[in-house]
């Protein structure tokens, strides 16, 4: 199995039947044009293992969602046809809490999931026959991402859950075998619900190897073979609630000084905040507030993209379950700084661009027409998953 390449997990969410604009509306090249919503699907509750990716080879992104295992497991793909036509298919069963992930796993060609202790086969005839299923020895996750660990140019994963901790896993030749373990940090030392996802892995200390971000802490891959692992525990970030310390994490390079940075979201928090973090180079940070308290948001969702190809990086989040009651939004922070060369991080205007419960969200370019468009639903607050497609490249095509 040959793979190469970084994290292939993607980004988001949006409203009803409303359009939002950007406050830069008149616009020139790079004005944040807001989104469109279209209906996905109304299905069950208490779906995660979000993802969208090519499930069927046809060249446009698709949305992949499952059951918690309490719920029963069942997972689903949408192929995308129109924005507003999406047709449901069945995967199969998953063994995890929200974490799931989607990659070529088996170097076929076609996307396949990982699902906790679980991985689903694409069979190559997606719209007509479920994945193959297979145990391969993961722990039930609450976050799931796929990244080079080891620096062998193969894919890793690595997994969290604040019931067992933090592991990464090499993937055998024979995929369905059991999969490789490697403790990062156990439960006692990495108590943390969530914290690894949507993409947690980059080189934080500028030492050419990959390092993870979790909550309050991030881990140093001391050998480059992450099979020793040191933690430094200096991110101010997140706050213990209901299920404990839960955040979002994205590692980039936010202000283009050529080290990675992180921003993170609170989630699992009746009243969160987004932030992110400037790296030294090192690995020690300067926090800088994006949203502060005060919305009574609630933000298990994160997309770190340039949203309105002006050659910076914003950042999308949304409210989910343990957001105040009707008070859900979805949100665009447009990074204003970013027009010289590098880009500077720091300057953020807010759009609202939908008013709907959003967890898990994810992002990418489904439409294919060169800018980033999110996917979301709810978790307990309804069942309708939905597509914001983003407005930018059709606004500059109509100038």
């Amino acid at each position: 199995m040959k793979v190469s390449g970084m994290s292939v997990r993607s980004l988001f969410a949006v409203g009803l039947a409303l359009l939002f604009l950007g406050a830069a509306a008149a616009a020139g090249e790079g004005a944040f044009a807001g989104f469109d919503y279209h209906r996905i699907d109304a299905i069950g509750s208490k779906l995660g293992q979000t993802a969208i990716a090519d499930v069927d080879n046809d060249g446009d992104l698709d949305w992949i969602a499952g059951e918690a295992d309490y719920a029963g497991g069942e997972l689903w793909w949408w192929e995308y046809r129109s924005p507003g036509q999406w047709v449901r298919h069945a995967m199969g069963k998953g063994h995890t809490d929200v974490g799931g992930a989607a990659f070529d796993i088996n170097g076929d060609g076609w996307v396949d999931v990982l699902c906790g202790s679980k991985i689903l086969l694409n069979t190559k005839k997606p719209a007509r026959e479920n994945f193959r299923e297979y145990s391969i020895g993961a722990i039930y996750s609450h976050d799931s991402e796929f990244a080079d660990i080891n620096g062998d140019g193969r894919m890793d994963a690595i997994a969290n859950s604040d019931r067992t901790g933090l592991f990464w896993y090499e993937i055998p030749e024979d995929v369905t075998s059991r999969w490789i373990s490697h403790t990062i940090a156990t439960s006692e030392e990495h108590k943390i619900h969530g914290g690894v996802s949507p993409r947690a892995v980059g080189d934080i200390d500028g030492d050419g190897d990959s390092d993870v971000v979790t909550g309050q802490a991030w881990y140093e891959n001391v050998d480059g073979a992450g099979l020793a692992w040191t933690p430094h525990k200096n991110i101010d970030f997140g706050e213990h609630h209901r299920y404990g310390l839960a955040v979002k994490t994205w590692v980039a390079d936010l202000d283009g000084d050529g080290d990675v940075d992180v921003v993170q979201a609170e989630a699992d928090n009746p009243d969160g905040r987004i932030a992110w973090f400037a790296n030294d180079g090192k690995g020690h940070w300067r926090r800088h507030l994006i949203k502060p308290k005060g919305d009574r948001q609630d933000f298990h969702s994160l997309v770190v993209a340039d949203f309105d190809n002006d050659g910076d990086l914003d950042v999308f989040s949304g409210g989910g379950p343990l957001s105040g009651e009707n008070m859900h939004r979805c949100y665009v922070w447009e990074n204003t700084a970013g027009k010289g060369n590098p880009p500077i991080a720091g300057r953020w205007i807010e759009h609202i661009v939908a008013r709907k419960p959003c967890h898990e969200a994810v992002g990418g370019d489904v439409d294919g027409d060169g800018d980033i468009d999110v996917c979301a639903k709810p978790w307990s607050t309804g069942n309708e998953h939905f597509y914001l497609r983003n407005l930018t490249s059709e606004n500059k095509a109509a100038r």
